[in-house]
């Protein structure tokens, strides 16, 4: 019961992110080249994927204080891998909301269940989103949660 509280709350805070993003922008360069970069239009769907840590967690090698399979009390039910946006022609967005930085402030809330329900299985984690390394939930965030927190 209560990660479907969890859940509930965190499905809340992320179906804010990725909408009305369907404008075309044009530039020029002086090569005589046009450059268009469109925006991101609305998603149609969340895809919820889920981890077995077990099978994951026998092959580490390497422990750090991030990574939840060298705790002592590891978990041993199926976690969250991921939660992302996507399109019904098979494409997701690159990264939703790259217009702020992550602030560990704004999902203070959420961090116990974060650690229990979508902990990170690892010790690096490069992230395309925010800017390279950096906390897990960093990488994982594409939407922003301020408004809502």
């Amino acid at each position: 019961m209560e990660f479907v509280t969890f859940m509930s709350v965190f499905l809340l805070l992320i179906s804010t992110s990725c909408f009305g993003l369907s404008e075309n922008h044009r530039g020029e360069s002086e090569g005589g080249l046009v450059v268009v970069a469109k925006k991101q239009k609305e998603f149609d769907y969340f895809l919820l994927a889920l981890l077995w840590p077990g099978t994951l967690c026998q092959g580490t090698n390497h422990c750090c204080s991030a990574n939840a399979c060298c705790r002592s009390n590891a978990t041993t039910m199926f976690t969250i891998h991921g939660l992302w946006v996507n399109y019904n022609d098979g494409t997701w967005p690159a990264c939703c909301n790259n217009a702020s930085r992550f602030d560990i402030k704004k999902i203070t809330p959420l961090l116990r269940g974060l650690q229990i329900y979508w902990p990170s299985l690892s010790c690096n984690l490069e992230s395309t989103c925010d800017g390279g390394k950096g906390l897990f939930w960093a990488h994982e965030k594409s939407m922003e949660l301020v408004p809502l927190l």
